[in-house]
């Protein structure tokens, strides 16, 4: 799939639940709600909740967690592409983030050095 980069750094087009959503594959929706309740230990995450055409398509955005997603609603109403082309970057916000998903801190370091920060 084509890169689509999401607010956080992560490539949309590499996510099961993005990738299932734009196939219409509810099996591949249900094996990513099966697997994201083990991994995270969330109650409860159905196929419906990870529906998601990219948080910053401004269409289908239903997964457990973009719905409420601080960095997807913060970028949004700044305006920015990624956190990394923020002039706050590296907030309180995102330092939480990358407590939980370290890898993304790299992601993001690896766009601002594309784009000259």
């Amino acid at each position: 799939m084509a890169k689509i980069q999401a607010y956080c750094g992560l490539d949309c087009g590499d996510c099961e639940a993005y990738i299932a959503t734009q196939k219409n594959d509810r099996a591949g929706l249900e094996t990513a709600a099966k697997k994201w309740t083990e991994q995270f230990g969330a109650q409860n995450i159905s196929a419906d909740m990870c529906i998601c055409d990219g948080c910053s398509s401004g269409k289908r955005t239903s997964t457990a967690h973009a719905v409420n997603c601080a960095i997807r609603l913060c970028a949004s109403a700044r305006g920015v592409m990624t956190c990394a082309h923020c002039r706050d970057y590296d907030c309180e916000t995102l330092k939480g983030f990358f407590a939980f998903a370290p890898v993304l801190r790299d992601k993001l370091e690896a766009i601002r050095k594309e784009i000259g920060k």
